[in-house]
Formats: C-alpha cells, sequence, structure tokens
C-alpha cells in the first residue's frame, strides 16, 4: 500500500530516484516509457530483449577531486503477461539482466526483477489487488562508496481490497510486507523487514474528485543491530499514521493530489529519537494539451535511506518534470529534483554521529523514439551534485545512457 513511484522502474527503488547510479535504470525506463505508436491489440504474452550502454564519471559517488568512472553494458531478456478473463486482470512483468563493468569488473552482476498482479473483482462493489515482487540488483551507491559487490534483493507482497457500499462512500484495507536484505556483510545492518496494515475511507464526488482519510501502522523490525562503537543498537519500531488523502480534479487538465497527516514513529531502544510531526505531499499535474505535460512535486516525510547510520531521516524536497510528444513516435522528458535529508534522529543516540544534512540535486533530460512498433530506442543524460555536512560525503556525478529494446 505504499505510494507508487513516479515510474516503474526494474532496478530498486533510491532515494534520489532520477540518479542511475549504477546504470541499471535504462532499460526500466524503457520499459515504463509510454508507448507512442498508433495503440493495437495488446497480445497476452510480450517477450523483449534489451541491450543499453552507459557511462558515469563517479559510479562510486567519490568525493569531489576523486573520481570513479565507469562504462557498463546491460543485457535483459523478459516477459510481459496482461490477461483478462471476465472481471479478472492478471499480469506480470519478468526480467532477468547481466550487468558488466568495463573498469570495475568486480561489480559484475545478474539483476533480477519478478513482478505478478491479480487485480480482482467481485460484481460492481468489491475489488483489490494480490501482487508479490522480487527485486535483485547492485545497491545504489548513495551512502555506500565502495568498491565491493553490494546486491540487495527486495521483497514485496500485498493484499488489498475496496468496497463501493454506497454510490459516494468507498472502504478500503490492505496488507502488505516488504523485505530487504543485503549481501555484503557490513551493510547487513540494513536488513529489514516491514509489516503494513492500512485502512481507509473514500468520499467520491460527482466531479470525479475523491476525499479520505488513510490510517495506517507499520512494525519495523532490523534482525541485525546497528554497531555503532562498542554500542549495538536496534532501530526497530513502531509507527502509526493519520492521514487525509485527496485526488482533486481541479480542471480538466489539472489535477492535484495531496496526502498528509500526523506521523508517529516509536523506537524499541533510545526513545529519545522518537519521531512526532507532520508529514505532508502535494503533487500536481498539469496537461495543457495532448501532447504536453507537467508535473510538479513537493513534500516532507520520513523515510529510510541505503544507509546503516540511520533508520530514518526526514526529507523535504521538491521536484518539476516536463513530457513532451514532439511526433507521433518522439517522446521528450526533462526531470529536476532538489531533497535535503536531516540525520538529527542518528544523532540523540550515544556515541553516534553528529547532526548531519545532506542536499542532493538531480537534472536529467530523456528521449525516447518509438522507431516501429516493436523496436523502441532511448537515449538519456544526467547530472547530480550532492552536498554534505558529512565529510568525504559531498560529490558530483554525470553520466550518459543509450540503449535499446525489441519487443516479439
Amino acid at each position: 500500500m505504499k505510494p507508487d513511484c513516479e515510474f516503474a522502474s526494474p532496478w530498486p527503488a533510491s532515494p534520489w530516484p532520477w540518479r542511475p547510479h549504477h546504470a541499471l535504470c535504462l532499460l526500466g525506463a524503457i520499459a515504463s516509457a509510454p508507448t507512442l505508436a498508433a495503440p493495437e491489440p495488446v497480445p497476452v504474452l510480450r517477450p523483449y530483449v534489451g541491450l543499453a550502454f552507459a557511462h558515469d564519471d563517479n559510479l562510486l559517488g567519490l568525493a569531489d577531486g576523486s573520481p570513479a568512472a565507469s562504462d557498463s553494458r546491460r543485457l535483459d531478456l523478459g516477459l510481459l503477461v496482461d490477461q483478462r478473463i471476465s472481471q479478472q486482470i492478471f499480469s506480470a512483468a519478468l526480467q532477468t539482466s547481466r550487468i558488466n563493468y568495463d573498469d570495475l569488473p568486480q561489480l559484475d552482476n545478474n539483476a533480477k526483477d519478478l513482478r505478478a498482479n491479480w487485480n480482482w473483482h467481485i460484481g460492481n462493489h468489491l475489488d483489490g489487488n494480490v501482487g508479490a515482487s522480487y527485486v535483485q540488483a547492485l545497491a545504489p551507491f548513495v551512502n555506500f562508496h565502495g568498491r565491493e559487490r553490494n546486491i540487495r534483493a527486495q521483497r514485496h507482497e500485498v493484499v488489498d481490497g475496496g468496497w463501493l457500499f454506497h454510490p459516494s462512500w468507498r472502504l478500503r484495507a490492505g496488507l502488505s510486507t516488504d523485505r530487504l536484505t543485503y549481501e555484503l556483510l557490513s551493510e547487513q545492518a540494513g536488513n529489514r523487514s516491514e509489516k503494513v496494515g492500512e485502512l481507509g475511507l473514500d468520499y467520491l464526488a460527482a466531479s470525479g474528485s475523491t476525499i479520505g482519510t488513510q490510517l495506517r501502522h507499520t512494525r519495523g523490525d532490523f534482525p541485525r543491530p546497528q554497531q555503532i562503537g562498542a554500542l549495538a543498537v536496534d532501530n526497530s519500531y513502531d509507527q502509526d499514521e493519520l492521514k487525509a488523502k485527496i485526488n482533486w480534479l481541479l480542471t480538466a487538465k489539472t489535477q492535484l493530489l495531496f496526502l498528509g497527516g500526523l506521523v508517529q514513529r516509536r523506537h524499541d531502544q533510545f526513545p529519545v529519537r522518537d519521531y512526532r510531526g507532520v508529514n505532508a505531499r502535494l503533487n500536481a499535474n498539469w496537461q495543457p494539451s495532448v501532447k504536453l505535460g507537467f508535473s510538479f512535486a513537493t513534500w516532507r516525510e520520513i523515510g529510510a535511506l541505503d544507509d546503516v547510520t540511520a533508520s530514518y531521516t526526514l526529507n523535504q524536497g521538491a521536484a518539476a518534470g516536463a513530457t513532451w510528444d514532439a511526433t507521433a513516435k518522439l517522446h521528450l522528458e526533462a526531470q529536476f529534483k532538489r531533497e535535503s535529508s536531516d540525520y538529527s534522529g542518528t544523532a540523540a543516540i550515544p556515541a553516534a554521529f553528529a547532526d548531519r544534512k545532506d542536499t542532493v540535486r538531480s537534472t536529467s533530460l530523456k528521449l525516447v523514439w518509438q522507431a516501429t512498433r516493436h523496436l523502441r530506442f532511448q537515449a538519456q543524460a544526467y547530472r547530480n551534485e550532492r552536498s554534505s555536512t558529512l565529510p568525504g560525503n559531498s560529490y558530483p556525478a554525470t553520466g550518459i545512457l543509450v540503449g535499446s529494446r525489441y519487443e516479439f
């Protein structure tokens, strides 16, 4: 029941979603890019093959003056499944990949992205999803900058449903489980599992807008303690959220989405670092024409990072994006994001690090060309800059990715 990312991705979600840290993003973005050719009947089974090349001048995210440039190649083999039986919709996306690095062969790895979902319906009033996914890939170099291979595996299962008990009212509920594990022993303090239960009630306006409330409880368990000097810290926690959820169709071309309210996190150990405050996220989408679209977002919320020194950070940021279908086959996309992360919760632990704050700016430009109904090409350029109060943790990174995918 967690909020979806802005586009589907076959690599693990990153705190900086527009930075492809290890060249794994290209084929995922290609897979999720809109089909620009004229719509045709979609076959039930769609196998595909993809090939991508990438260059990153600072793949490991090293500090200024010590970049680690790397070129990489990626080969994808995949299968898409899309089947409707009466009201039931079954879908799956299965992909295996081989990634090789020219300058850092110790990072070579096999990635997997396996997803399946059953969108179930009972009559006209009951519906929901039963789904699962498994993603295995090289962990992003956000806070870990070593040259050792660190494979991260993510498992997710979800069961949710909604009941339209009145033409204007809908009750929804869901249960989900997330598990995260790291291959590298030094990073295994970040291994965790999260069990989430959610309950919501929505009012459905005749205009198509919705307004509702959402109650969520999360139990987070960290099986391995975080070692800070001689101190072993248990980062397990309970988190409760009560939020308002609004989807407002302001006009036929403008949509506002808001999710915000009170969040409280209580740690099993060192309650001095507990959190209680308002979290909120506002997204705005504006489609002035069929070919041109804009998106804006701003947020203030706590979240977890790929960093064994923190169970959470307080993240504040803003993002803007634009898409343009220049022709029936040519699609352009630009994105900018700025986010600051406050690690003050960690500094509350005795013997832990001092107050830390990071700021990341990300810019990307992407071009997709649907050459034929089966063949797609893509090119992407990006620039990322990170500034941190933690010595040695500030860095710039620039990269280019090009690739193609053929769908049979």
